[in-house]
C-alpha cells in the first residue's frame, strides 16, 4: 500500500533522435510521494485545483500567447465532461479544441503561423533551421488554483520538439482537439516537477507544479 500520489520529471514529448541512451529520452517517476524530493525541484509549488478525479479534470481560464491579450477558455466542457480541461501525463501534446487553437495560432507572426499550420494541421516535419526558437513566444495557461489562479508556462523549446524522428527536424507538440476541451499533456509537464496528488482536498486532488532543479 502506498499514498495516492505520483510525481514525474519528463524532458520530452516525442522521442529525441539520440536513441535509447539519450538522457532526453529518460525521466523519473516517484510513486507514493514527491513533495520531499527536493533534489528534483526548487522553490514552492503552484497547485491546480482538480474539479473531478476521473481524469484530473481542471478549470482552464485562459491561454496567453507571449504578451498578447488572453484568450478566454470556454466555461463548460463537452457534454458529459465535468470540466473544460484535463492535465494528463499520458498525452504527448497540448490537445486544444479547434476554435481555441485557431484563436491561439492567430496570435503568432505570419511566418510562425505558416510553420505551425504545416506541423499542427498537416502533420509535417519542419526544418529546425527555419524555426529560430528564440523568436517564438511563451504560452501561458491560466488555471483555477487551489488558492487563486495559477499561471503555468510552456516555452517554445517544449511546444516545439526538435530532432524528432531525425536530427534537424522538428514537430509541434500541439494537436487539434475536441470542441470545448483542452488536454494539457507532456509539453506542460516538461518544464516542471509535476505531482499528481490524489489525496489533497479530501481526496479530490490537486496537480502541483514546481520548477525543475537544473
Amino acid at each position: 500500500m502506498t499514498s495516492d500520489i505520483i510525481s514525474f520529471v519528463t524532458h520530452r514529448s516525442f522521442v529525441h533522435a539520440g536513441g535509447a541512451n539519450d538522457p532526453l529520452n529518460t525521466g523519473i517517476m516517484v510513486i507514493g510521494g514527491g513533495y520531499d524530493e527536493t533534489d528534483l525541484f526548487t522553490g514552492s509549488f503552484q497547485k491546480v485545483k482538480v474539479l473531478s478525479d476521473d481524469w484530473y479534470s481542471t478549470n482552464l481560464k485562459a491561454i496567453i500567447v507571449g504578451k498578447s491579450d488572453p484568450i478566454a477558455a470556454r466555461l463548460q466542457g463537452p457534454k458529459g465532461m465535468p470540466s473544460n480541461s484535463i492535465i494528463d501525463s499520458g498525452t504527448n501534446s497540448l490537445n486544444i479544441s479547434q476554435q481555441t487553437l485557431q484563436a491561439m495560432i492567430s496570435r503568432f507572426s505570419a511566418q510562425q503561423q505558416q510553420l505551425l499550420n504545416q506541423s499542427v494541421m498537416d502533420g509535417k516535419l519542419v526544418s529546425t533551421a527555419n524555426l529560430n526558437l528564440g523568436s517564438w513566444p511563451t504560452l501561458t495557461f491560466v488555471m483555477q488554483g487551489d488558492a487563486g489562479d495559477v499561471s503555468l508556462q510552456v516555452p517554445p523549446s517544449n511546444y516545439w520538439q526538435v530532432d524528432t524522428e531525425q536530427a534537424g527536424a522538428a514537430l509541434a507538440a500541439i494537436t487539434p482537439g475536441e470542441d470545448g476541451l483542452v488536454i494539457l499533456g507532456l509539453p506542460l509537464m516538461n518544464g516542471y516537477f509535476t505531482v499528481f496528488d490524489g489525496e489533497a482536498d479530501g481526496g479530490k486532488g490537486v496537480v502541483a507544479f514546481a520548477a525543475l532543479k537544473s
